[in-house]
């Protein structure tokens, strides 16, 4: 009793933790590179604009120089600097001086022609940009994690089928072997049916492989680097979208908020036709060791530039951010057409899933009572191995199309809310 109890825990581990598609969806938004990526964008895109924000803020600096030199001009400068010139001070013939200077340096922006302001809204639209685009990645890490789930799901439905196919045949197989004794059935139906049981036992191998891939994948796409996961029993949870649902996808808010940049852009550029005005000002304080005195000034004033011709610099910077609005409108509208093909493909998608699993349904409950009945009536002999196998071979085959109807379903369902900008697992 405790060897088996250990053996079930052996097994337990290996199959590993089992995950709802809600858990598996919140733990790659948790620990997926590509989520973690996003946040970091995010970060670069706050930071810009903090970037932009300081272009309308003072400028201060602070400065500190020592200089020595016997050049009369210097020296005469140091003098006054100072407070100690003399006047029997001999310019021909000027002694080596010394002078250490500390200042503090203050700019302002008063006027820059709004190439501030358009740095600072395109710094927004930029972050605004940013937040879409997340929004826009963690749907995608959703979508591809309840794809991968269901593909996980779906294999294991397929093995589960191909289990029931390998039991059958064997169960097949006894009875050819009972009638062969009995001398009712030939060695060929025996071979017939032997051989379908080991295609049978071959297929669910190949499906059991397909499953652990898909089981790694999923790891892989939720951000674990190691260890086992599995899928919990249960359905995938997936909601039909509410009638009228209008399409609110964040790629093309994305796109929208990425023209605004480009607009502000533009606004920039132009700003170099207009003059920029700014003020200044500077405290600083000089002392020697040679005149031993020290003194301090200050200095303030405005200055207005306005460059009057810059080799069509300016004119080739607005042509070119003219050119790329005129780039990221087409953009917005190749993906608004393209968001709208989208959604109907998924509509679409959904209805033809239902009526194939509808249909799939029926099959199965037809195929069943057929392979009951092929049966009994081979194992009184009154039909061949060969139609046995053929009904066997249906039910399988109706098993494998519910199988991949209802995963059809659930994956068209996963389109269309992500189509529409929806969250892929919960809501409306």
């Amino acid at each position: 009793m405790k060897a088996i109890w250990i053996l079930l825990m052996l097994a337990a581990t290996a199959q590993g933790e089992s995950y709802t598609l809600e858990q598996a969806v919140a733990a790659a938004l948790a620990g997926s590179p590509d989520a973690k990526k996003a946040e970091a964008r995010m970060a670069s895109s706050v930071a810009l604009l903090m970037q932009a924000h300081a272009a309308f803020q003072p400028k201060v600096a602070l400065e500190s120089s020592y200089l020595r030199t016997n050049q009369p001009v210097s020296v005469f400068g140091f003098a006054l600097n100072q407070q100690s010139f003399s006047p029997g001070l001999d310019f021909n013939n000027v002694p080596d001086a010394d002078n250490w200077n500390n200042r503090v340096l203050m700019t302002m922006p008063i006027y820059s022609g709004g190439a501030n302001s358009a740095r600072k809204d395109a710094a927004e639209a930029g972050l605004a940009a940013s937040g879409h685009s997340a929004v826009a990645i963690r749907q995608m890490v959703a979508y591809e994690v309840a794809r991968t789930w269901l593909m996980v799901r779906r294999t294991q439905s397929l093995r589960e089928a191909a289990l029931a196919a390998k039991s059958a045949y064997a169960t097949n197989a006894d009875l050819a072997r009972k009638r062969e004794k009995a001398g009712t059935a030939l060695r060929a139906d025996v071979l017939d049916v032997e051989v379908r049981l080991a295609q049978a036992e071959e297929d669910a191998a190949q499906v059991g492989n397909a499953n652990a891939l898909a089981r790694h994948a999923l790891r892989n796409l939720m951000g674990l680097e190691e260890g086992e996961v599995d899928i919990a029993k249960g359905g995938a949870g997936l909601k039909r979208p509410a009638p009228g649902t209008l399409p609110k996808r964040p790629e093309l808010l994305a796109a929208l908020e990425n023209e605004r940049a480009v607009e502000a852009g533009l606004r920039g550029a132009k700003a170099g036709w207009k003059p920029q005005v700014n003020a200044f000002g500077s405290l600083e304080h000089n002392r020697g060791s040679v005149f031993e005195e020290n003194g301090g000034n200050y200095t303030v004033g405005v200055m207005a530039q306005w460059t009057l011709w810059d080799g069509r610099q300016t004119r080739g910077r607005v042509r070119e951010a003219e050119a790329q609005l005129t780039a990221a409108r087409e953009e917005t509208r190749k993906l608004r057409l393209g968001i709208d093909l989208e959604v109907r493909q998924a509509e679409l998608g959904v209805k033809d899933a239902e009526e194939r699993l509808a249909v799939t349904r029926r099959t199965i409950e037809l195929a069943e009572e057929s392979v009951k009945l092929t049966r009994d009536r081979f194992e009184q002999g009154l039909t061949l191995a060969t139609q046995l196998i053929d009904a066997e071979t249906a039910l399988t085959a109706a098993r494998v199309r519910r199988v991949e109807a209802e995963t059809k379903l659930s994956l068209a369902l996963a389109a269309w809310r992500r189509a529409l900008g929806l969250d892929v697992v919960g809501g409306e």
